[in-house]
């Protein structure tokens, strides 16, 4: 009796320990509720954007093993990132562009970053799903940007880029995670504005900290 005790209660302290871990088990598949969750995943990853939220750019609780990263800008040869060169970068300019998004009496530029995507799920499935979006990218900063900035300006906010993405996601017990992403930029202004600095991370942003 007092094995099995033992045993019970050594099964009880690991059921604790995976809720302590946030593990839950797979539920039961709906799909209305499935899309939601993803819906809600990309939502949160295009806040991380905004806001450089390296965690929830490319975090382990969003990127699955194995993820790939393709870059495709206008005519030139697409280029490939894995999770680890992405996180690299990210964190690289973390310091300089949060300092960046700090008010001017704070030592940044006030500067502003939004991330409009129209997604639409073309797949979703038990074990994965696809999405393609339409996206535009818009900045700013404190006092707004002038007519001197090439492209496109509407009340003081750039339209530094648009394109197309894919993202591949697969379902996990604990979430959605992305297994692939292809980001397409359009040819035009972006191009110019991208002569002006080296891409970084998503290569989305192209207003660069002068800091």
């Amino acid at each position: 009796m007092t094995k099995r005790i033992a045993i019970l209660a050594a099964l009880v302290a690991v059921a604790v320990t995976l809720a302590g871990c946030g593990f839950k088990p797979p539920g039961q598949w709906n799909e209305a509720e499935e899309r939601e969750h993803v819906a809600e995943a990309l939502a949160s990853w295009a806040t991380g954007i905004e806001e450089y939220d390296v965690d929830a750019m490319a975090g382990d609780a969003v990127l699955a093993a194995g993820f790939k990263l393709i870059i495709q800008e206008g005519d030139a040869k697409p280029y490939q990132k894995n999770a680890a060169k992405l996180m690299e970068e990210l964190l690289g300019d973390r310091d300089s562009q949060l300092t960046f998004r700090k008010a001017p009496d704070e030592g940044g530029a006030g500067y502003q970053l939004e991330f409009d995507v129209d997604w639409v799920i073309t797949k979703i499935n038990k074990s994965s799903a696809t999405v393609n979006g339409e996206f535009g990218v818009w900045e700013t900063i404190d006092g707004g940007l002038g007519n001197d900035v090439p492209g496109r300006i509407e009340d003081g906010w750039w339209n530094s880029d648009n394109g197309l993405i894919t993202v591949e996601l697969v379902r996990t017990p604990n979430a959605w995670k992305m297994i692939s992403m292809t980001i397409v930029f359009n040819a035009g202004a972006a191009s110019v504005a991208r002569a002006l600095s080296g891409p970084v991370g998503l290569g989305i942003g192209k207003l660069r900290p002068a800091i």
